[in-house]
């Protein structure tokens, strides 16, 4: 199926298998087993999916069918609703098959959690319900974008690049500058996330020449004299910092959508550095593993035994910090809902933190296992020189733990700002 051949039967998604209601550990346990099952498919097609820089049309129906894209999707939505925890582990699970596959499906279904947390009941109903299932890619990174104000909302123009999940998107999230003039005397000027549906925008094909992460489906959006309507905007800052109820646990009565965006973000592509290593260490094994020309195994000797055991406890650690940054970003949004403490910047830098010294331990395991492995893996077309380049790709983006770190430690100190 071509990608414009998906296109015209994005509104008719085929029956899904999972079971909206369950308890949630019997969904984590089917959504998990799920993604382990597709993992050969997933490893047959990375190569195609890094030529064809998304995954494949096929792939989409079936994540539709075992409900991937809602699995932080509230319930009152046609959603799973389950936690971000669980989200993390069957994103770490998919990319353990596919590293660009799990980094597209993240960043496509995750913005559920935001969109059910911080907009208005008529705005979560238009955006969950046009589709039955929303996968809306973010992006911040606006060229030459330009706001007017128009009768109950604003006419949007621009382009925005590294929107992930873009191929098989049903909405858009973008962040614009609202004007100072024109603005109603209740809307404060400012920066402002926005909500457009597929129609609204045009995804160009200029996801190419990366490094890594090639089939990640991080293309640019373009929109032109878009519409959106006032009541798909929200100011920035209430993303940033929560005391109390949201618009999400009010309407949804359960505190996971009670957390701030910066909490939840860098959660995400952690869960896809951790799957990766893990993907790095199964192919370690498996190469170790292959008897040479004298029948003998690598695995056999100490040394190669000695560098899978640090590779997994890496790992192991990268995973355990990952889901455990998950629960705590749960138990600090109920913590906030209930009035005990506020999930605040020092709280929710404190989690980016953890999550970006995860990556930087995912990252460890797959260059010890780079190095380890023979040169012979790092040969175009090689499973582990691949996932070298998209744990690099991870590694070089503009978010980095060094960036966060003054500030966390300013927090923590109570000092004011430079």
């Amino acid at each position: 199926m071509t990608s414009a051949e998906h296109l015209t039967r994005i509104d008719q998604p085929p029956d899904h298998v999972f079971q909206q209601g369950a308890d949630a550990e019997t969904q984590l346990d089917r959504l998990l087993a799920s993604a382990r099952d597709l993992r050969p498919n997933l490893l047959a097609e990375q190569e195609t999916t890094e030529r064809r820089s998304r995954y494949s049309a096929e792939m989409h129906e079936k994540f539709l069918a075992a409900g991937f894209y809602r699995m932080l999707q509230p319930l009152r939505f046609g959603g799973l609703e389950l936690g971000v925890a669980a989200f993390y582990k069957v994103i770490a699970m998919v990319a353990r098959g596919c590293p660009s596959t799990a980094w597209c499906l993240a960043l496509g279904a995750g913005h559920s959690l935001q969109i059910g947390s911080y907009f208005s009941e008529r705005a979560q109903h238009e955006i969950f319900t046009s589709h039955g299932y929303c996968i809306s890619p973010v992006s911040g990174n606006a060229s030459k974008a330009r706001v007017s104000r128009a009768s109950g909302g604003y006419r949007i123009s621009g382009k925005w690049s590294y929107c992930s999940g873009a191929p098989y998107s049903t909405h858009f999230m973008g962040i614009v500058t609202l004007p100072h003039d024109g603005l109603p005397p209740e809307v404060r000027p400012g920066s402002y996330w926005f909500v457009v549906p597929r129609g609204g925008y045009t995804v160009l094909e200029d996801w190419t020449g990366v490094i890594g992460l090639r089939g990640s489906g991080s293309n640019s959006i373009v929109l032109k004299d878009a519409f959106v309507p006032d009541h798909l905007l929200i100011s920035i800052d209430d993303m940033q910092a929560c005391d109390g109820h949201t618009a999400g646990t009010l309407l949804h009565d359960n505190p996971l959508y009670g957390g701030t965006y910066t909490g939840y973000s860098e959660g995400d592509i952690t869960a896809v550095a951790c799957g990766t290593a893990l993907a790095a260490i199964d192919e370690y094994v498996r190469l170790v593993m292959k008897p040479n020309s004298s029948g003998q195994r690598r695995a056999a000797k100490q040394d190669y035994q000695r560098w899978l055991g640090n590779a997994l406890s890496m790992a192991d650690s990268a995973m355990a910090i990952c889901v455990r940054g998950g629960q705590l970003y749960e138990e600090q949004a109920s913590r906030s809902v209930k009035g005990v403490a506020p999930f605040d910047q020092k709280a929710s830098l404190r989690l980016r933190s953890m999550y970006f010294t995860a990556q930087q331990l995912a990252a460890e395991t797959v260059e010890t296992l780079l190095r380890m492995a023979g040169s012979g893996a790092t040969m175009d077309g090689q499973r582990m020189q691949r996932y070298s380049r998209d744990m690099l790709a991870i590694r070089t983006r503009f978010d980095q733990l060094e960036r966060i770190a003054p500030e966390v430690g300013r927090l923590y100190l109570a000092l004011e700002p430079a």
